[in-house]
C-alpha cells in the first residue's frame, strides 16, 4: 500500500506529465502569426540570389485575405489559408492594383504568392515560402 507522501508524489508527477505534454503542441497559432498583423519585408530570396530594398514593402493578413503594398504605390491581394500543424501555406484569387512591372521585388513577391506551398516563423519573423531556397522574409 501506497503512503500518502507517495501518493502525493504520483499526483505531482502525472500532473507534471500531463501538462508538459498539453503544453508542447506542434501547432501555431495562425491567428497570432497572422491576423490583424503588418509585416515589413527584408529579403527576397531566390536561390542564391537575395532581393533587399531599402524602401518599404508591406503586407497585411486579415482572417482571410492578405493585402501587400510596395513603395511605387501598387498592391497585391488575394486570399490565403494556412495550417499550423503542417505549415502548408497557400494563395489564391491574387490580383494587382497599379504597376508592379519593373518593381523586381513586387514581381518577385507576386510570383512567390502565386506559388506559396508553406510558411515558416512566428510572431517575430515570418516568411513565406515557394520552397525551401525562394521565399520572402518579414519582419514584425
Amino acid at each position: 500500500m501506497k503512503t500518502f507522501a507517495e501518493k502525493i508524489k504520483s499526483t505531482i508527477f502525472a500532473i507534471l506529465i500531463m501538462l508538459a505534454v498539453t503544453g508542447c503542441s506542434k501547432d501555431d497559432d495562425i491567428g497570432e502569426i497572422f491576423v490583424d498583423r503588418e509585416w515589413t519585408l527584408s529579403i527576397v530570396k531566390e536561390g542564391a540570389v537575395e532581393y533587399y530594398s531599402s524602401k518599404k514593402y508591406n503586407v497585411k493578413f486579415t482572417e482571410t485575405q492578405f493585402s501587400a503594398s510596395t513603395p511605387g504605390g501598387a498592391s497585391i491581394s488575394g486570399k490565403w489559408e494556412a495550417d499550423g500543424g503542417t505549415r502548408m501555406f497557400r494563395c489564391w484569387d491574387i490580383r494587382t492594383s497599379g504597376t508592379i512591372k519593373g518593381d523586381t521585388i513586387a514581381e518577385k513577391m507576386l510570383n512567390i504568392f502565386n506559388a506559396a506551398t508553406m510558411y515558416d516563423g512566428d510572431t517575430n519573423w515570418l516568411q513565406i515560402k515557394q520552397d525551401k531556397n525562394v521565399y520572402m522574409q518579414f519582419y514584425n
